[in-house]
């Protein structure tokens, strides 16, 4: 097996793994994230929109209430057991103008100018191909189509929800033959706007527009980021702690994160997100 095709077994094994309790750790994360990544891609009513990596619909819920009746939503993703959850909770809410299929978002399977616009929420850092991948993604797009996706900003590989004394005690329980958990700080493609830019265009983009937006995450608690962390890459070592070791290590991540309380008490992290908005010529 080579190694992308097993970094891409992994991601899903991972995703797989944690959708029954995905995005249930009481930490608003994922949702506020996605409604900023669909306002920035722009859909209007009636288009079609495709969302890359759709999880529980972070993004793509948000998507179908701007197209509207008259538009719909396709949402793709690696994990069987979350396009399942995801189909359930469209249906249990009577959203008939969206739905999810599984599918590998580094190789896109639709007829060119099927979308007016494609999203991609916190995806994109997960392809192993990338950016090679994203030059797929303009023919699938109409002409002045719209490719939005987000990421989160890292120092070497870490974003800032991730604390290097946290990560440290976590660092141990990754597996050894599985992907380099901190892979995002060894790529150079996008670790600037400029070199970002430069490599999207080279993909049949015609204009790319690259923003970084800070906010605060409150995360409550020590112990509810050891369960915001159940709905990351984080996974990977938790699940390979010993059971033996699991509350002693839970315990000393959570006194590690509860360090970061401020003055008043508050446990908040900052978070910041790169927005990448690619558009396709006329």
């Amino acid at each position: 097996m080579s190694a992308k095709d097993q970094h891409t077994q992994t991601i899903t094994r991972v995703f797989d793994d944690a959708a029954a309790e995905f995005d249930r750790s009481g930490v608003d994360f994922f949702t506020p994230l996605g409604m900023q990544l669909t306002k920035l891609a722009g859909a209007a009513r009636g288009d079609r929109v495709l969302d890359v990596g759709c999880g529980m619909g972070s993004s793509l819920i948000p998507a179908a209430e701007r197209v509207g009746p008259a538009g719909f939503v396709t949402g793709i993703d690696l994990s069987p057991a979350m396009v399942r959850r995801l189909n359930g909770l469209l249906a249990e809410h009577g959203m008939t103008n969206a739905r999810a299929t599984t599918m590998n978002g580094e190789r896109p399977d639709f007829p060119e100018r099927s979308f007016e616009v494609v999203q991609a929420g916190f995806s994109v850092m997960h392809f192993s191909s990338a950016p090679d991948c994203l030059g797929r993604y303009p023919r699938l797009l109409v002409p002045g189509g719209r490719f939005c996706y987000s990421e989160l900003v890292d120092e070497d590989g870490l974003p800032d929800l991730v604390p290097r004394d946290a990560f440290a005690e976590l660092a141990p329980f990754f597996p050894t033959d599985l992907p380099n958990p901190r892979e995002r700080g060894i790529i150079t493609w996008n670790q600037t706007p400029e070199s970002t830019s430069e490599a999207l265009r080279e993909r049949g983009f015609t204009r790319v527009t690259v923003t970084e937006h800070e906010s605060e995450v409150e995360l409550g608690s020590g112990d509810r980021w050891n369960a915001w962390t159940m709905s990351t890459g984080l996974r990977q070592a938790w699940v390979n702690v010993p059971a033996h070791e699991v509350a002693a290590v839970r315990a000393r991540t959570a006194a590690v994160i509860e360090q970061r309380r401020d003055a008043q008490g508050r446990l908040v992290l900052p978070v910041r997100v790169r927005y990448v908005l690619c558009e396709t010529g006329q």
